[in-house]
């Protein structure tokens, strides 16, 4: 009986000793994990893990002491990451762009985020997050085509120009870090084509900024980004050389 007992406590003190050990193991692992993405990504970790809704009302609140009839740079976390203050010094801007966000969302915040600054220009960019949450390509571009509609109609003397969704590349490692997701470059082809005669239609600008950041097989080229998703420094570099042929 005595023999028993001593087992049992030795199996008790086994098993509490192995799950103290596992529990170690997966904090060790999860803080590895954050700690890759921070070295990755910086401060903008938390910029991506930041509550749409929030800043939105954030967004809304600088309105008062916001100029009007300045640039407003409007989109996802392609524009929220892109310090556009930094990159067009020679004129005043607004970066109105949300991580996560989706053309669904970009219309429901556009009259606080946007429309209220009255802008004379407008650099508009989304359409990405969309396929992530299985929106077609055909209903970003209904989206799309409603943002600017919208725009035009609001702020008739506004010039409004759109960026070309970026590519991405699912091929990046390390494979944690990768974001691409559902993201497909042939869904982004297909809204760029469809982007051009939209643009055409309703007197916008049309910037292809893809091709500048594509590789040989069409996908983000690898030195340009970490996560196959976002653009790093360089990558925002071609992206002003870009714009400023339309903006300076």
């Amino acid at each position: 009986m005595e023999k028993t007992k001593i087992k049992d406590i030795f199996r008790n003190e086994k098993l509490r000793l192995t799950a103290f050990f596992a529990s170690v193991t997966i904090v060790i692992l999860v803080l590895s994990l954050f700690l890759a993405y921070y070295a990755a990504y910086g401060d903008i970790l938390f910029t991506i893990i930041g509550n749409k809704k929030v800043k939105e009302k954030n967004y809304n609140n600088m309105n008062a002491s916001a100029q009007k009839s300045q640039t407003v740079f409007f989109g996802d976390s392609l524009t929220e990451f892109y310090d556009t203050d930094t990159a067009f010094p020679s004129f005043v801007s607004y970066n109105r762009g949300i991580s996560g966000d989706t053309t669904q969302g970009m219309l429901s915040r556009l009259d606080g985020n946007l429309l209220a600054l009255e802008p004379s220009r407008v650099v508009f960019l989304g359409g990405a997050n969309d396929l992530n949450h299985g929106i077609t390509a055909d209903e970003v571009i209904v989206n799309i085509r409603e943002i600017l509609t919208k725009i035009k109609t609001s702020l008739p003397d506004c010039e409004i120009y759109v960026e070309s969704l970026y590519p991405v590349n699912p091929y990046t490692r390390p494979v944690y870090l990768n974001s691409v997701a559902d993201r497909k470059n042939e869904d982004i082809l297909k809204i760029n084509a469809a982007l051009a005669p939209l643009c055409e239609e309703l007197d916008c600008s049309y910037i292809n900024i893809h091709d500048l950041l594509t590789d040989k097989e069409g996908n983000l080229r690898a030195e340009l980004t970490m996560d196959g998703l976002h653009v790093n420094e360089e990558g925002y570099r071609i992206v002003t050389s870009a714009l400023n042929a339309y903006l300076l």
